[in-house]
């Protein structure tokens, strides 16, 4: 073979792995956006025991992440049950120091679902999004009232990713 027809041959075989390489990626990662489906950053719950008639006044619980969404932020969630219902804190930070590289944090959306000692959804909050750009740091919060005494189980579930 001449060394012409050996570089065509090399080439379009290094183009074909790298074609082949490209489709691999694409199949891995997009399947969610193909189904419009948003990606879920982090996925909290809290759950604790009782029955129909129990109450859940007293139940008190904290939640810190230090890696949320695996990445450069922080959360803390807090969980405070009264009689008369309870409030739910969620919170995401992150500090960025000059200088420092790291990507942009984009939650799309925020869902808190709670669930009865059945299972049965007896509360149901959809919240807005946040976004702390590229290498800048920022806070979120919210604090939500009147989460049902009836509630065992309190899921919180972010959605984004880190670009």
């Amino acid at each position: 073979m001449n060394e012409t027809l050996r570089r065509r041959v090399w080439r379009t075989e290094f183009l074909f792995f790298f074609l082949c390489l490209a489709l691999l990626i694409k199949g891995t990662v997009a399947p969610r956006a193909a189904f419009g489906e948003d990606a879920i950053l982090e996925d909290y719950s809290i759950g604790w025991g009782g029955t129909s008639a129990s109450g859940s006044a007293g139940v008190a619980a904290t939640l810190d992440d230090k890696y949320f969404g695996g990445g450069t932020a922080e959360a803390s969630i807090k969980l405070a049950m009264k009689n008369e219902g309870g409030d739910l804190t969620l919170k995401v930070w992150r500090n960025v120091a000059p200088g420092e590289i790291a990507f942009a944090l984009l939650v799309f959306r925020v869902e808190v679902v709670g669930y009865s000692y059945s299972g049965a959804r007896v509360y149901s909050k959809k919240l807005g999004g946040f976004t702390f750009g590229d290498s800048k740091s920022g806070t979120w919060s919210k604090k939500l009232k009147g989460i049902p005494s009836n509630a065992r189980k309190i899921n919180m579930i972010f959605y984004g990713n880190y670009e």
